[in-house]
């Protein structure tokens, strides 16, 4: 549940809420392109293409040394405007505090899913980042997304857009027990008396790392490489030579025999598939396998195009997670945790903002800011829900009409229609 504060913004909100979500996610069916001018104004003839902009937030405070935006770049083919600034002008304040703003420009079209566009202008921004690493060395932290907007020749409201509000996810819900100490003193113990307890423990470090990295690509990585850390324990524990496996042959001239030997993850394999022979195996195991080692294999060896992965590296993270969770605690000799059935939590809830008004034209690129300035999230208390999350909105735009939901699903692959309305109470101040 979410509570909200803002005389300006309760009664748009109260409207919108009244009406279906599908308001918001539909609104304005007729779009035009619209020019690329510092200041844009709808014009032109009926088009297939709109123009949208996307907002991103850096870590590390980084300027251009020319002020203004960068308008003649092509990035994974698509012509695009580029703005950087940093978040504070005075010295003292981008030493300390850090932070640049990143915002893009670019054409899509028209009915094109926002949340997908804001994945895609996102994305640009990323690449353009690491070209600068590439060249400067520059230490860019993650990105966070922020806003995606559309601007269109729609005679009302002619600008949607979305804002992203990550919930912060900060404390754990349950503390640290005495049966929750004692499993961990258990695990570290024989962590400094097994033989291979050096490889349970490098293990358990990625599977922490990979907990708590929000990328899936990342954090399936890490956790895989947690998997082949155990290949050498899970290997010896199957009877197996670790990470190689034997085929026998003859020689098709001669008829002698020989062995050939090929480098696996036989182990691995092995424990997953809870079988030595892949035929054999569960289908929901040689399911997990296949997702697996598949997805590694295309990332490894960049058999694929990312765009085309869809949701494959968030449920690939999921299983092999399961696995590598399962393996640590059977190699460490704590059968009492492994799962049948696993779940992992990924962060806070992310609400958005989404919404449409009039304006004659969009600011230049470079003073493009969040179009509805909100505070942070807070936690306040509730006198039926305990704890509940509260923000608050400030809005100057006169014809907004404003709602508030939440993401159903992994932003990596969501589209609009994972959007799903929030229960909200307003509060006028």
């Amino acid at each position: 549940m979410v509570r909200q504060g803002g005389r300006d913004c309760a009664a748009a909100i109260s409207r919108i809420m009244r009406n279906a979500w599908s308001s918001i996610r539909h609104l304005s069916k007729a779009r035009r392109s619209v020019s690329s001018n510092p200041g844009h104004a709808p014009h032109g003839p009926p088009s297939n293409k709109a123009l949208y902009r996307v907002l991103a937030r850096q870590p590390l405070s980084i300027e251009l040394q020319a002020a203004g935006s960068l308008d003649d770049l092509s990035i994974q083919g698509t012509s695009c405007r580029l703005a950087i600034s940093p978040e504070f002008n005075d010295k003292a304040s981008q030493r300390e505090k850090g932070g640049t703003i990143l915002a893009i420009e670019f054409e899509r079209d028209i009915e094109e899913d926002m949340i997908v566009v804001a994945r895609e202008g996102f994305e640009l921004i990323e690449d353009f980042l690491a070209a600068i690493t590439v060249v400067t060395g520059s230490p860019f932290g993650p990105s966070v997304l922020s806003q995606v907007a559309k601007l269109t020749d729609d005679e009302e409201r002619n600008c949607e857009f979305i804002q992203f509000l990550p919930l912060p996810w900060k404390q754990w819900h349950e503390p640290i027990s005495k049966p929750t100490i004692a499993l961990a003193k258990h695990l570290l113990a024989h962590w400094d008396g097994l033989e291979n307890g050096h490889r349970l423990r490098r293990g358990a470090r990625y599977y922490r790392d990979a907990a708590g990295n929000p990328d899936d690509v990342a954090a399936f990585q890490d956790a895989y490489i947690g998997l082949e850390t155990l290949e050498p324990p899970l290997a010896k524990a199957f009877g197996l030579t670790p990470g190689t496996e034997e085929f026998k042959g003859k020689c098709a001239e001669c008829g002698a025999e020989f062995v050939r030997k090929k480098t696996t993850l036989v182990g691995v394999r092995a424990f997953v598939l809870e079988s030595f022979d892949p035929k054999t195996a569960h289908d929901g195991r040689s399911t997990d396998w296949k997702l697996m080692n598949g997805l590694r294999n295309d990332l490894m060896h960049g058999l694929v195009d990312e765009k085309s992965l869809a949701d494959r590296p968030y449920q690939s993270f999921i299983a092999t997670m399961h696995h590598l969770h399962n393996a640590i605690a059977v190699l460490s000799h704590a059968n009492e945790l492994v799962r049948e059935h696993y779940r992992l939590p990924r962060g806070g809830k992310l609400y958005v903002l989404a919404g449409a008004y009039s304006v004659k034209e969009w600011p230049p690129l470079n003073t493009w800011r969040d179009i509805v300035e909100t505070s942070e999230f807070r936690w306040v208390p509730h006198n039926k829900h305990g704890f509940v999350p509260e923000i608050s909105f400030r809005n100057s735009i006169e014809n907004l009409a404003l709602g508030i939901a939440f993401l159903d699903g992994p932003l990596s692959f969501a589209t609009m229609q994972d959007l799903r309305n929030s229960s909200v109470e307003t509060g006028l101040r």
